[in-house]
């Protein structure tokens, strides 16, 4: 109940910073700004200046802005102080401030994230895999190299997780590692592409995420689950597995799990990713390595800005590959259910998470808002643009005819969304309802 109602909160922020944003433009604009209201339904509290009611409503499901003249039936519109009789370009500084808000308030929380420090989980500093050289390729030995070798220190820097090898490899090395309770140490030449492309740690294939809404997680698969078979074949590593997945002939895979001392079967429809065309089972492995990474005010700065910036790209991509194929959107859609199913994974991994979270949600509703949609601030901004060209507004007739199009895209967006949401979590139910049932009669049977 306490995850719902932080959910719920945490969308009514966004919505109202959103809301602010195209309060401020209004206000700096000239535009009589009616109500500025937190929440829906009636209010709770309220105060008024000169012109603004300020409320705070029952509903914390987000807020609302109402602008004198706002509406092309209102008969103050043109008016002075309303919206309406600002010129065009006025109209889609206004309109653009909300979503433009939340970029800001995400880019915010994104440098906080960094400023707080990252913790996340890498591979133990262990070796798994040699590749071997390509003819092609420089001849760097890694003859030294067995796996199971544990890494203690490269270039006398300590090995505590992989990624530290990252930092520390160099073009002449000085290594020790632990080989049998025995140390070795080694003085080689190599550079990082090398030692990146050819060493790989070593990994299981011990399941920690399964993404809500991708196949792995309608097939009811669940953190801690160990895959031991993909097609049929044993798989001892994640390498085998994502090789075996990628190279399956067909879209479906045939998954053998092993959970709580029983294993049980499941064929899986794999999902395609739009950003690269791969085909995805939805899960990724378990590390064993809990490791915080601090950074500098400046980097704090630096990669979270960076980190917004790839992800308004990310979702605008995805949204070009989505329109090129319509097929997809069944699969790339989801609603509340989906985000809560999201949040509740990321409330285990700390304030830092939850704040990383909030921003990318931030993100994603500046993206939505912005599409070319009447009744959206995308759309009156692609009003305003046409009245720009024209030098006279559309009709109120094709304005009204428009805007109720839209709320009716919206209305069925929503409505499918809900939908996905709820066949998802129905299939994933009575598949996990199966696998029990499967587990029991082994157990049975034992």
């Amino acid at each position: 109940m306490l995850q719902i109602l932080g959910v719920l909160i945490a969308l009514g922020l966004l919505v109202a910073v959103h809301e602010g944003g195209h309060f401020v433009a209004a206000r700096w604009l000239g535009v009589y700004v009616e109500k500025f209201s937190i929440g829906f339904g009636p209010k709770l509290i309220s105060f008024k200046d000169r012109m603004t009611e300020y409320r705070i409503s029952l509903i914390p499901l987000g807020g609302y802005v109402k602008m004198r003249g706002e509406n092309p039936d209102e008969k103050i519109a043109d008016t002075e102080g309303s919206f309406l009789a600002l010129p065009w370009w006025k109209r889609i500084i206004i309109a653009f401030a909300g979503p433009f808000t939340n970029l800001i308030f995400a880019l915010i929380l994104l440098i906080i994230t960094y400023g707080m420090g990252k913790n996340y989980e890498d591979y133990s500093p262990v070796i798994g895999k040699i590749i071997p050289a390509l003819e092609t390729s420089p001849a760097i030995n890694f003859d030294f190299l067995q796996p199971g070798d544990r890494l203690i220190t490269i270039n006398d820097l300590e090995i505590r997780s992989w990624s530290d090898s990252y930092r520390a490899v160099k073009d002449d090395n000085k290594i020790v590692l632990e080989r049998n309770g025995q140390l070795n140490k080694y003085n080689e030449k190599f550079n990082l592409n090398a030692w990146m492309e050819r060493v790989l740690p070593q990994t299981t294939t011990v399941i920690d995420k399964v993404a809500p809404g991708l196949p792995a997680y309608n097939a009811g698969l669940m953190e801690g689950d160990k895959v031991v078979a993909i097609n049929g074949e044993p798989v001892e590593d994640w390498y085998q597995l994502r090789q075996k997945v990628k190279s399956t002939s067909e879209n479906i895979v045939t998954v053998d799990i092993e959970r709580e001392g029983g294993t049980f079967r499941r064929e899986i429809k794999l999902q395609e990713n739009l950003l690269d065309g791969t085909s995805v089972l939805g899960i990724t492995q378990q590390l064993p390595e809990k490791v915080h990474e601090s950074y500098s005010i400046g980097e704090s700065i630096q990669y979270g800005s960076l980190t917004a910036i790839d992800f308004v790209v990310l979702n605008y991509v995805g949204l070009y590959k989505l329109i090129l194929k319509p097929a997809e959107i069944k699969n790339n859609i989801g609603g509340p259910v989906l985000m809560y199913t999201m949040s509740r994974q990321t409330v285990k991994q700390g304030w830092n998470s939850i704040l990383n979270f909030v921003a990318l949600i931030s993100i994603i509703l500046m993206v939505m808002n912005l599409l070319p949609i009447p009744i959206l601030d995308g759309g009156l901004i692609f009003f305003c643009i046409i009245e720009g060209i024209r030098k006279k507004a559309l009709s109120l007739r094709t304005q009204m005819t428009m805007q109720k199009i839209g709320a009716s895209l919206l209305i069925l967006l929503m409505f499918f969304a809900f939908s996905n949401d709820f066949t998802r979590i129905f299939k994933r139910n009575v598949s996990i309802s199966s696998q029990q049932a499967e587990l029991e009669k082994q157990q049975g049977e034992n």
